[in-house]
């Protein structure tokens, strides 16, 4: 996740894929119209902050291109002339290698744009490379992708930010105003992007602070929904500093829940995704 807007970061992502494919002659290669994957969650906990917004985005994108509406330089139709013709996968599923193989394979989409959760990232990135499918990952925020999982990437490419600057952003900030340090906790998802954005700020923790003690670390299963066991942790440790990379409907879970039982005013509490 990216603190960019779906619709918003969709939109960016669309016209670099666009260009990246005029580049790379997809279009040409099918005369009247261009397969299009479009792959982001349609159902499930991230279909409503982050899936839906995004699919709308690219139906209101693909319309102005095919049209020619939009702004110089993007303004004549199509892609080198041949109209998008999308095809929407639900990236809520079990099998996302084989929907992506289906989706390049059988329905012979030439290139595809999508993938929001970091997980799915992981896992696409190096069939992509496999397939040479042009794919262009638009919202996953984990830095593993190039950093550690394709290092020498030809056919994937990322338009959105990894959380490695919120986080050690997010250290930086509190030492920079004079925040109280000493006892630092986590609650993060536990899945990449939790792991990631607690990892990267915890570790800028202990360079900009080196006394900091981590006092507890908390994993709840993603859509969880209930934190009644971790925010007891937290409260039992009593941490100067709570961070959280929680996002969705678990943030809002959290917040709930932890005003009620007073961890907001106990603790400062630091939200790098909310």
């Amino acid at each position: 996740m990216v603190s960019d807007s779906p619709r918003g970061t969709f939109t960016k992502t669309l016209l670099a894929a666009s260009a990246l494919a005029l580049s790379a002659g997809v279009a040409q290669a099918q005369g009247d119209s261009v397969k299009f994957g479009v792959v982001t969650f349609l159902s499930g906990g991230a279909a409503g902050p982050f899936g839906v917004p995004a699919r709308n985005a690219a139906e209101l994108m693909i319309d102005a291109i095919n049209e020619g509406s939009l702004p110089a330089p993007y303004a004549s139709a199509g892609i080198g002339g041949a109209a998008i013709t999308p095809i929407y996968v639900d990236e809520n599923s079990k099998q996302k290698n084989a929907d992506f193989q289906k989706l390049v394979e059988k329905d012979g989409a030439e290139f595809v744009v999508g993938y929001i959760s970091s997980s799915s990232c992981k896992a696409i990135a190096p069939e992509a490379e496999k397939l040479k499918r042009l794919t262009v990952l638009f919202d996953c925020g984990t830095p593993q992708i190039f950093e550690d999982i394709v290092t020498e990437p030809n056919y994937t490419f990322r338009t959105a930010a990894t959380a490695t600057m919120d986080n050690v952003a997010a250290a930086r900030y509190l030492v920079a105003t004079g925040a109280k340090v000493d006892r630092v906790a986590g609650i993060n998802q536990n899945y990449a992007w939790g792991q990631d954005s607690w990892r990267d700020f915890s570790a800028s923790m202990a360079q900009v602070n080196p006394t900091a003690e981590v006092v507890t670390e908390q994993f709840p299963k993603i859509y969880a929904g209930q934190y009644g066991s971790e925010i007891s942790a937290l409260l039992t440790k009593k941490p100067d500093v709570v961070h959280s990379s929680f996002w969705g409907g678990d943030m809002e879970a959290l917040v709930i829940q932890g005003s009620a039982r007073g961890i907001f005013s106990r603790s400062k509490v630091v939200l790098t995704a909310g």
